[in-house]
């Protein structure tokens, strides 16, 4: 079974809602058993993002580290953990940090070997066409393309790997 990075905008209103009942989480995340239409998913390049960003394999600053994995843990485990939430503070702090890493930057923090070295999911690093560092550019920028948007807004962002 794969793990699939998700991403979940969400109002100020709506996350204080879920801090006040966290076990309808899942219900948020997964209405009508399906993946609530609102929200992004980056497939398996989640681990591989947040490496490039944090420069840590489940760590790091915020606010760079708190794009993917960052956050605080929020209901039962719904996946892979729980899900983890930022504030509309945190995710416009973000969607400014990402803001300001071009997508040459980005690609330019690609190294395969600490990728490999770190074992960072899914580990398909030693790629010899740079097919990877593409992979990882195309959901970085959508990465960047809704925090911002949500930032835009003034909402939260909800995280979870399912």
């Amino acid at each position: 079974m794969s793990m699939i990075g998700c991403f979940l905008s969400l109002t100020a209103f709506e996350l204080e809602e879920l801090i006040a009942d966290p076990s309808g989480v899942a219900d948020f995340v997964f209405p009508d058993e399906e993946e609530n239409e609102a929200s992004i998913d980056v497939d398996k390049a989640w681990h591989g993002i947040h490496f490039l960003l944090a420069g840590d394999a489940w760590g790091g600053s915020p606010p760079l580290a708190d794009v993917v994995l960052g956050g605080t843990e929020i209901g039962e485990d719904i996946g892979y953990g729980p899900a983890r939430y930022l504030t509309p503070a945190e995710t416009k702090a973000a969607a400014d940090a990402i803001a300001a890493i071009s997508p040459d930057d980005f690609r330019a923090r690609y190294d395969a070997a600490a990728l490999t070295k770190h074992e960072i999911y899914p580990g398909i690093w030693e790629d010899p066409e740079d097919e990877a560092l593409e992979y990882l550019a195309e959901y970085f920028e959508s990465i960047r393309e809704y925090f911002a948007e949500s930032a835009a807004r003034g909402d939260a962002m909800l995280k979870y790997i399912s």
